[in-house]
Protein backbone atom coordinates (compact mmCIF):
# COMPACT_ATOMS: atom_id res chain seq x y z
CA UNK A 1 0.00 0.00 0.00
CA UNK A 2 1.35 3.73 -0.96
CA UNK A 3 0.47 6.51 1.48
CA UNK A 4 0.02 9.83 -0.20
CA UNK A 5 0.57 13.13 1.56
CA UNK A 6 -1.43 15.58 -0.49
CA UNK A 7 -1.55 19.43 0.08
CA UNK A 8 -4.89 21.26 -0.37
CA UNK A 9 -6.99 23.98 0.54
CA UNK A 10 -6.30 27.51 0.98
CA UNK A 11 -2.56 28.06 1.38
CA UNK A 12 0.18 31.25 1.07
CA UNK A 13 -0.96 31.16 -2.77
CA UNK A 14 -4.34 30.47 -3.15
CA UNK A 15 -6.21 31.88 -0.82
CA UNK A 16 -3.70 33.57 1.37
CA UNK A 17 -5.02 32.68 4.96
CA UNK A 18 -5.31 29.76 7.27
CA UNK A 19 -8.26 26.98 7.31
CA UNK A 20 -10.25 27.27 10.36
CA UNK A 21 -10.13 24.89 13.55
CA UNK A 22 -13.18 25.86 15.35
CA UNK A 23 -13.79 26.02 19.18
CA UNK A 24 -15.82 22.76 19.29
CA UNK A 25 -12.70 21.26 16.95
CA UNK A 26 -14.49 21.41 13.72
CA UNK A 27 -11.91 21.43 11.12
CA UNK A 28 -12.60 23.26 7.87
CA UNK A 29 -10.94 23.03 4.82
CA UNK A 30 -11.23 26.21 2.70
CA UNK A 31 -11.58 24.88 -1.19
CA UNK A 32 -8.77 26.98 -3.58
CA UNK A 33 -10.26 30.02 -5.49
CA UNK A 34 -11.02 28.83 -9.38
CA UNK A 35 -12.60 29.47 -12.66
CA UNK A 36 -14.88 26.93 -11.64
CA UNK A 37 -18.84 27.48 -11.19
CA UNK A 38 -19.56 26.86 -7.87
CA UNK A 39 -19.14 29.32 -5.13
CA UNK A 40 -17.69 29.61 -2.03
CA UNK A 41 -20.74 30.00 -0.35
CA UNK A 42 -22.20 27.35 -1.69
CA UNK A 43 -20.39 24.78 0.36
CA UNK A 44 -21.35 24.41 4.39
CA UNK A 45 -19.24 22.70 6.81
CA UNK A 46 -20.78 21.44 10.52
CA UNK A 47 -19.77 25.43 11.67
CA UNK A 48 -21.86 26.88 8.64
CA UNK A 49 -21.67 28.55 5.71
CA UNK A 50 -18.18 28.51 3.96
CA UNK A 51 -18.34 31.69 1.50
CA UNK A 52 -20.00 33.44 5.54
CA UNK A 53 -16.85 32.23 7.27
CA UNK A 54 -14.17 33.00 4.73
CA UNK A 55 -15.46 36.34 4.41
CA UNK A 56 -15.78 36.89 8.31
CA UNK A 57 -11.87 35.73 8.59
CA UNK A 58 -10.07 37.66 6.14
CA UNK A 59 -12.30 41.06 6.09
CA UNK A 60 -13.15 41.05 2.77
CA UNK A 61 -16.96 40.13 1.63
CA UNK A 62 -16.19 39.09 -1.89
CA UNK A 63 -14.82 36.35 -0.69
CA UNK A 64 -18.20 34.41 0.32
CA UNK A 65 -19.23 34.35 -3.20
CA UNK A 66 -15.77 33.72 -5.13
CA UNK A 67 -15.83 31.07 -7.25
CA UNK A 68 -13.89 27.50 -6.08
CA UNK A 69 -12.52 24.45 -6.93
CA UNK A 70 -14.14 21.80 -4.62
CA UNK A 71 -11.37 19.34 -4.34
CA UNK A 72 -11.35 16.83 -2.68
CA UNK A 73 -14.38 16.34 -2.17
CA UNK A 74 -15.15 14.41 1.03
CA UNK A 75 -17.66 15.32 2.90
CA UNK A 76 -21.49 14.49 1.76
CA UNK A 77 -23.16 16.97 3.72
CA UNK A 78 -21.19 19.99 2.37
CA UNK A 79 -23.66 20.31 -0.52
CA UNK A 80 -26.96 18.19 -2.31
CA UNK A 81 -25.36 15.29 -3.54
CA UNK A 82 -27.12 12.34 -6.19
CA UNK A 83 -27.60 8.95 -5.35
CA UNK A 84 -24.81 6.59 -5.02
CA UNK A 85 -22.39 9.66 -4.33
CA UNK A 86 -18.67 8.69 -2.72
CA UNK A 87 -15.75 10.76 -2.11
CA UNK A 88 -13.56 11.96 -5.07
CA UNK A 89 -10.33 13.60 -5.66
CA UNK A 90 -9.02 14.65 -9.44
CA UNK A 91 -5.47 15.23 -10.31
CA UNK A 92 -3.90 16.26 -13.71
CA UNK A 93 -0.46 17.67 -14.73
CA UNK A 94 2.84 17.44 -12.83
CA UNK A 95 1.04 15.81 -9.71
CA UNK A 96 -0.93 13.09 -11.96
CA UNK A 97 2.27 12.52 -13.42
CA UNK A 98 4.56 11.95 -10.05
CA UNK A 99 1.19 10.04 -8.76
CA UNK A 100 1.37 7.57 -11.79
CA UNK A 101 5.46 7.78 -12.00
CA UNK A 102 5.06 6.29 -7.86
CA UNK A 103 2.44 3.70 -9.13
CA UNK A 104 -0.50 4.94 -7.06
CA UNK A 105 -3.67 3.19 -7.81
CA UNK A 106 -6.65 0.69 -6.30
CA UNK A 107 -6.24 0.44 -2.22
CA UNK A 108 -3.96 3.11 -2.12
CA UNK A 109 -5.00 5.87 0.97
CA UNK A 110 -4.70 9.51 0.43
CA UNK A 111 -4.12 11.51 3.39
CA UNK A 112 -4.77 15.44 2.78
CA UNK A 113 -3.73 17.65 4.82
CA UNK A 114 -3.31 21.94 4.51
CA UNK A 115 -2.61 25.02 6.41
CA UNK A 116 -4.69 25.53 9.59
CA UNK A 117 -5.27 27.70 12.54
CA UNK A 118 -7.70 27.93 15.59
CA UNK A 119 -10.07 30.27 15.09
CA UNK A 120 -12.47 31.99 18.08
CA UNK A 121 -16.07 34.07 17.81
CA UNK A 122 -16.19 37.53 18.62
CA UNK A 123 -18.85 39.99 18.19
CA UNK A 124 -21.05 37.28 16.90
CA UNK A 125 -17.97 36.93 13.66
CA UNK A 126 -14.88 34.38 13.22
CA UNK A 127 -11.29 35.65 13.97
CA UNK A 128 -8.06 34.03 13.90
CA UNK A 129 -7.53 32.93 17.73
CA UNK A 130 -4.42 35.66 18.99
CA UNK A 131 -1.29 33.96 19.53
CA UNK A 132 -2.39 30.51 17.72
CA UNK A 133 0.28 28.69 15.73
CA UNK A 134 -0.03 28.23 12.14
CA UNK A 135 0.21 24.61 11.65
CA UNK A 136 -0.31 21.60 8.87
CA UNK A 137 -2.67 19.29 9.57
CA UNK A 138 -4.72 16.13 8.17
CA UNK A 139 -8.73 16.85 7.49
CA UNK A 140 -9.55 14.26 5.42
CA UNK A 141 -8.76 10.66 3.44
CA UNK A 142 -9.29 8.46 0.50
CA UNK A 143 -8.71 5.27 -0.38
CA UNK A 144 -8.73 4.31 -3.85
CA UNK A 145 -11.63 2.21 -5.14
CA UNK A 146 -11.44 3.13 -8.87
CA UNK A 147 -9.61 5.13 -10.33
CA UNK A 148 -10.97 7.21 -13.87
CA UNK A 149 -8.54 8.22 -16.23
CA UNK A 150 -10.97 10.63 -17.95
CA UNK A 151 -8.06 11.67 -20.61
CA UNK A 152 -7.69 8.72 -21.98
CA UNK A 153 -11.67 8.37 -22.69
CA UNK A 154 -13.01 6.40 -19.09
CA UNK A 155 -16.65 7.17 -18.85
CA UNK A 156 -17.44 9.41 -15.80
CA UNK A 157 -18.94 7.99 -12.76
CA UNK A 158 -22.88 8.46 -13.44
CA UNK A 159 -22.62 10.15 -9.10
CA UNK A 160 -19.95 12.07 -10.31
CA UNK A 161 -21.19 15.39 -12.89
CA UNK A 162 -20.93 18.25 -10.73
CA UNK A 163 -17.01 17.16 -9.83
CA UNK A 164 -14.81 19.71 -11.02
CA UNK A 165 -12.71 17.39 -12.95
CA UNK A 166 -15.89 16.16 -14.64
CA UNK A 167 -17.96 18.93 -15.43
CA UNK A 168 -15.22 20.97 -16.24
CA UNK A 169 -13.68 18.37 -18.41
CA UNK A 170 -13.37 20.03 -21.62
CA UNK A 171 -10.62 22.10 -19.97
CA UNK A 172 -8.68 19.19 -18.94
CA UNK A 173 -9.16 17.58 -22.69
CA UNK A 174 -5.85 17.33 -23.69
CA UNK A 175 -4.18 13.98 -22.93
CA UNK A 176 -1.20 15.50 -21.99
CA UNK A 177 -3.41 16.79 -18.60
CA UNK A 178 -3.76 14.05 -17.57
CA UNK A 179 -7.30 14.37 -16.16
CA UNK A 180 -8.06 11.60 -13.59
CA UNK A 181 -10.51 11.15 -10.71
CA UNK A 182 -9.87 8.77 -7.50
CA UNK A 183 -13.05 7.65 -5.72
CA UNK A 184 -13.22 6.05 -2.33
CA UNK A 185 -14.34 2.78 -1.24
CA UNK A 186 -16.75 1.91 1.05
CA UNK A 187 -14.66 1.00 3.90
CA UNK A 188 -11.06 1.42 4.84
CA UNK A 189 -9.09 -1.13 4.53
CA UNK A 190 -5.89 -1.30 6.92
CA UNK A 191 -4.08 -3.75 8.41
CA UNK A 192 -4.63 -3.73 12.04
CA UNK A 193 -7.69 -1.36 12.29
CA UNK A 194 -9.95 -2.60 15.10
CA UNK A 195 -12.57 -0.39 14.27
CA UNK A 196 -14.72 0.54 11.14
CA UNK A 197 -14.28 3.37 8.64
CA UNK A 198 -15.80 4.98 5.72
CA UNK A 199 -13.71 4.68 2.46
CA UNK A 200 -13.52 8.62 2.82
CA UNK A 201 -13.99 11.45 4.32
CA UNK A 202 -13.11 14.24 6.98
CA UNK A 203 -11.79 13.82 10.12
CA UNK A 204 -14.89 14.81 12.41
CA UNK A 205 -12.74 16.66 15.14
CA UNK A 206 -9.16 18.02 15.66
CA UNK A 207 -7.10 15.69 17.83
CA UNK A 208 -3.36 16.46 18.44
CA UNK A 209 -3.05 13.08 16.62
CA UNK A 210 -4.29 15.07 13.44
CA UNK A 211 -1.11 17.88 13.40
CA UNK A 212 1.69 16.87 11.54
CA UNK A 213 3.54 20.78 12.40
CA UNK A 214 6.32 19.81 15.50
CA UNK A 215 5.46 22.37 18.45
CA UNK A 216 6.93 25.53 18.34
CA UNK A 217 8.26 25.26 14.76
CA UNK A 218 7.04 26.51 11.41
CA UNK A 219 3.90 25.12 9.83
CA UNK A 220 6.57 23.16 7.14
CA UNK A 221 9.13 21.54 10.09
CA UNK A 222 7.21 18.49 10.74
CA UNK A 223 7.31 15.69 14.08
CA UNK A 224 6.34 11.88 12.54
CA UNK A 225 7.34 8.65 14.11
CA UNK A 226 10.70 7.40 13.11
CA UNK A 227 9.63 4.82 11.12
CA UNK A 228 9.29 7.51 8.50
CA UNK A 229 13.06 8.36 8.27
CA UNK A 230 14.63 7.41 4.83
CA UNK A 231 16.67 3.74 4.70
CA UNK A 232 18.89 2.26 2.22
CA UNK A 233 17.14 -0.09 1.60
CA UNK A 234 13.99 1.45 0.95
CA UNK A 235 12.82 4.63 -1.52
CA UNK A 236 12.00 7.41 1.35
CA UNK A 237 8.93 9.67 0.93
CA UNK A 238 8.82 11.42 -2.67
CA UNK A 239 10.16 14.47 -2.85
CA UNK A 240 12.22 14.25 0.75
CA UNK A 241 14.82 11.98 -0.24
CA UNK A 242 18.07 14.43 0.99
CA UNK A 243 19.12 13.72 4.55
CA UNK A 244 19.31 17.00 5.67
CA UNK A 245 15.46 17.08 5.98
CA UNK A 246 15.33 14.73 8.50
CA UNK A 247 16.93 14.89 12.26
CA UNK A 248 16.18 12.60 14.72
CA UNK A 249 14.12 13.87 18.24
CA UNK A 250 14.37 10.84 20.46
CA UNK A 251 11.90 8.05 18.85
CA UNK A 252 10.65 10.52 16.39
CA UNK A 253 11.81 12.93 13.21
CA UNK A 254 11.65 15.97 12.26
CA UNK A 255 11.19 16.44 8.53
CA UNK A 256 11.79 19.75 6.61
CA UNK A 257 8.97 19.63 4.13
CA UNK A 258 9.76 20.49 0.55
CA UNK A 259 7.68 24.07 -0.33
CA UNK A 260 6.55 22.63 -3.95
CA UNK A 261 4.54 19.61 -5.14
CA UNK A 262 1.09 18.52 -3.88
CA UNK A 263 1.65 14.66 -3.51
CA UNK A 264 4.05 13.03 -1.19
CA UNK A 265 4.28 9.24 -2.24
CA UNK A 266 5.64 6.74 0.37
CA UNK A 267 5.64 2.86 -0.18
CA UNK A 268 4.30 1.16 2.94
CA UNK A 269 4.97 -2.48 2.04
CA UNK A 270 8.52 -2.13 4.04
CA UNK A 271 7.50 0.25 6.79
CA UNK A 272 4.78 -1.61 9.15
CA UNK A 273 5.42 1.26 11.15
CA UNK A 274 3.75 3.54 9.28
CA UNK A 275 0.54 1.47 8.80
CA UNK A 276 0.36 0.80 12.73
CA UNK A 277 0.89 5.15 12.57
CA UNK A 278 -2.27 5.38 10.41
CA UNK A 279 -4.35 2.72 12.46
CA UNK A 280 -4.02 5.09 15.51
CA UNK A 281 -5.08 8.00 13.85
CA UNK A 282 -8.36 6.36 12.80
CA UNK A 283 -8.78 4.81 16.35
CA UNK A 284 -8.68 8.36 17.99
CA UNK A 285 -11.59 8.85 20.35
CA UNK A 286 -13.07 11.93 18.19
CA UNK A 287 -13.16 9.85 14.92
Amino acid sequence: MCLILSRKGYDSAAGGRPSPIFPDGDLCSLPIPSEDDLRLSDVRCRSGDLGEIAAQLTGQPSRATAHVHLDPDLDAAARPRPSGWRPCFGQTLAAQAHLDNQGVGVGDLFLFFGWFREVVQRDGEWRYRAGAPDIHCLFGWLQIAAVYRLDCGDEAPSWGPEHPHVKNAERYRSGSLRNTLYAAADRLELPGLAVEVAGGGVFPSYTPALRLTAPDCTRSTWRLPGCFAPRPDVAPLSFHGASWRWNRDGDDVLLKTAGRGQEFVLDCDDRPGVVDWLARIFEQPDH
